[in-house]
């Protein structure tokens, strides 16, 4: 378009997004989301990227080693960004920051809602976005429990502003009213960890670290959406953190790394992954890459152990 010499230009996109069984279906296709958790932090300007390519060369160095998406996590992410994953085709998820928010207080939703549909509105039309997770890990909070009604309401006014997408009510615990149940698990012994989520495709239960407070019906679609989180760095810090115990050598991380991973992607229930996580985060030396984007390890390993074919894909 144009308008006394000034030009504007657009794009649109079409896609569907169904969940079929055990299987999460994009244009009718069965499509296992190999994603990874991305904080949206940045060394020089922390929640603000440098620059646009520093936008985009974070999709690019995902792609780089296996990742086909990203779980947007505890940020609302700039437009920009998400306009870049549509023109790329990576695949997200949106989430709110809901750190902090006392979601033992009824009175937490006035503060919450209107946000929350400011930003599906906002976000409704990036085709790249194919799920929105409004919480994350609902902890008790100094010794109360969440108010359920929260995000039961949460979860409702988002099926009624978009029906086109599949909606998780809280990303781990404590489920509440979800289309699809996840769960988080930090577990670090490979052996361990595929045992508990063979039960999955054996017998239908998923391993569940919380019975008391959720439970998976054994019915629809489900996902490890939080594993990982490996630590490794070069040299000593006394702040670096990870989940479990690090690895002593590159060869023992990709060990690792490989059988967490096949555990989940051979796994004929499981519609996908979340890596935790692409960089590493200040004290966190958990990522895929350094907090300046450089690289830790081997894209090509990486990148083959990602993108082993998925039972669940055709």
């Amino acid at each position: 378009l144009s308008f006394n010499g000034d030009e504007i230009s657009s794009y649109f996109g079409l896609r569907s997004v169904k969940l079929d069984d055990y299987k999460f279906l994009i244009n009718g296709k069965s499509v296992f989301q190999r994603l990874v958790l991305d904080q949206g932090f940045y060394r020089d300007g922390i929640y603000t990227a440098p620059t646009e390519a520093d936008l985009i060369k974070d999709i690019e160095i995902s792609f780089a080693v296996g990742f086909n998406g990203a779980r947007l996590h505890q940020k609302v992410f700039e437009p920009r960004f998400l306009y870049h994953c549509d023109r790329l085709g990576y695949l997200v998820w949106g989430e709110y920051g809901n750190w902090g928010l006392d979601w033992s207080n009824p009175f937490a939703l006035e503060a919450m809602l209107p946000e929350w549909c400011e930003c599906i509105e906002r976000d409704f039309n990036h085709p790249a976005i194919i799920g929105w997770c409004p919480f994350n890990e609902t902890w008790d909070i100094n010794g109360r429990k969440q108010f359920d009604g929260i995000l039961r309401t949460i979860y409702r006014v988002t099926k009624h502003m978009d029906n086109t997408r599949p909606c998780i009510d809280t990303s781990g615990n404590f489920h509440v009213e979800t289309d699809i149940y996840d769960v988080h698990d930090y577990e670090q012994d490979v052996a361990t960890f595929k045992t508990n989520y063979d039960k999955l495709m054996t017998e239908g239960i998923l391993y569940e670290k919380f019975p008391d407070r959720q439970m998976y019906s054994g019915k629809g679609c489900a996902w490890v959406s939080e594993y990982g989180g490996l630590q490794w760095s070069e040299g000593d810090r006394d702040d670096a953190w990870g989940y479990g115990n690090a690895a002593k050598s590159l060869e023992e991380f990709y060990e690792r790394y490989e059988g967490l991973t096949t555990a989940l992607i051979d796994n004929p229930k499981m519609i996908g992954f979340c890596y935790t996580q692409l960089t590493d985060v200040e004290q966190e030396l958990n990522g895929i890459y350094n907090y300046d984007r450089t690289e830790k390890f081997d894209s090509e390993i990486l990148y083959k152990i990602n993108t082993k074919k998925a039972a669940i894909e055709e």
